[in-house]
């Protein structure tokens, strides 16, 4: 894995290649595109390069979320987790059509919320989990995609102290018969995804 510095965090890591993008989500709600081809290569034992040279942010806006467009995608949402329950649903087209190089945007993030992750999705079912251990499974084709700029609306009921940790797309067509969950801990737990 790349060389990084002690105050870094790795946020997520996926596969790709040149003909993809990678989609940005920041703290400030806004959403940045970078072609892969556009990232310089590197190899194991380099630190990479710093995304805010290739953007300008905001002060104090920091990256939530990063995922990648397969340019052989069939998703036709996006869909927002955020950590106080919320889930927004939105057409992909209303962000590919978008400029690459400037940020617009994606969702309206609320006083006290931010981004517990971003997905793209058909018209899967999702699996909310929270950090108290809480789950939630629901169809997302009964909620109706809305625009860029809004919140979303309420997915999950949250305890005293909780947050949601991440959202996931169940395929009823795909082989995934189990979730895995690990804590800080080091405990690791496997659940069939029919429990929820």
């Amino acid at each position: 894995f790349p060389t990084r510095r002690s105050s870094d965090l790795e946020i997520t890591s996926f596969a790709t290649n040149t003909l993809d993008t990678a989609m940005i989500f920041t703290s400030s709600g806004k959403m940045y595109k970078l072609p892969v081809d556009k990232i310089p290569e590197g190899t194991n034992a380099t630190r990479g390069v710093n995304i805010g040279s290739m953007f300008t942010f905001e002060p104090k806006e920091q990256i939530q979320a990063v995922i990648n467009l397969k340019h052989t995608t069939d998703a036709e949402y996006v869909v927002f987790f955020t950590k106080q329950g919320l889930i927004k649903k939105t057409k992909l087209e209303e962000y590919t059509n978008l400029r690459k190089n400037c940020g617009a945007q994606a969702i309206k993030i609320k006083e006290g919320d931010s981004l517990a992750n971003v997905t793209f999705l058909k018209d899967e079912d999702v699996l909310v989990i929270t950090k108290n251990g809480m789950g939630i499974r629901f169809v997302t084709k009964d909620i109706a995609p809305i625009g860029r700029v809004t919140s979303g609306r309420k997915a999950i009921k949250l305890g005293t102290d909780d947050e949601v940790l991440v959202g996931l797309p169940i395929n009823r067509k795909n082989e995934l018969k189990y979730l895995l969950t690990g804590s800080r801990n080091g405990l690791v737990c496997k659940i069939e995804i029919e429990n929820f």
